[in-house]
């Protein structure tokens, strides 16, 4: 039988392995699967940590739905500029519905946000543009510099089929991974839905969140060491 020692030593490696993966993660760049039944408030609060903290120098890339408030996500004292911060509000063009001339990308309040209507690809194309002008500004992005929110994987799936939106996060998360970057995508339903099932292959890590009676938590799986944090208490 394993003494009370031993158990507390193999309770500190996996701590000690799970920082030093979450460390390699920032380092080399990472996608993030975000996943659980619970309210967009709570997953807000999360991408909201994901994308940095306000001392943090972060080149922050939103992907949002037309209805997302941009204030639940980004703490007012990070700077709004085309330079730091910009947001896409993407819009599905129906499938068998023609556009005469390709969509331009329209500006709704200023240059930092912009609506986006189109096809998957337009959007990928939308975003990898915003991802090389980034990259421009900071004469190379620095490792985790650049962070990447997506919202728009349940408006995917309702217009395209599980392995066009597969092939598409592919190209997505490779991209963000090129530059060092980090991407979480929101994927609302358990871990092991079959959607979620479907797509774990492509992150390097998965991010669930509960609400535990009055409490959010969350728990990481590390894909790449095998490892997971247990559950802790997710911040307001």
């Amino acid at each position: 039988m394993a003494s009370g020692g031993n158990t507390e030593t193999t309770i500190a490696d996996k701590k000690s392995e799970f920082q030093l993966g979450l460390e390699a993660l920032k380092q080399r760049g990472s996608a993030l699967l975000v996943v659980g039944s619970v309210p967009t408030e709570l997953y807000a609060r999360a991408s909201k940590q994901m994308l940095g903290a306000p001392d943090e120098s972060r080149r922050r890339l939103l992907v949002l739905n037309s209805t997302t408030s941009v204030e639940n996500r980004l703490d007012p004292s990070i700077e709004r500029s085309t330079e730091c911060t910009r947001t896409i509000r993407y819009t599905t063009l129906a499938r068998g519905t023609a556009a005469a001339t390709p969509q331009e990308p329209s500006l709704i309040s200023d240059s930092c946000e912009r609506h986006v209507t189109g096809e998957m690809g337009q959007l990928g194309a939308e975003i990898t543009t915003d991802i090389t002008e980034f990259d421009r500004l900071a004469n190379g992005l620095d490792p985790a510099e650049l962070r990447v929110a997506f919202d728009c994987l349940p408006t995917l799936l309702e217009e395209y089929d599980k392995e066009h939106v597969f092939r598409f996060l592919h190209v997505l998360t490779t991209h963000v991974r090129s530059r060092k970057g980090m991407v979480h995508v929101w994927s609302p339903g358990e871990r092991d839905d079959v959607v979620n099932r479907t797509l774990e292959p492509l992150f390097d890590a998965v991010v669930e969140l509960t609400v535990d009676g009055t409490e959010a938590k969350q728990r990481w799986h590390l894909n790449t060491v095998d490892v997971s944090s247990g559950w802790f208490v997710l911040e307001p």
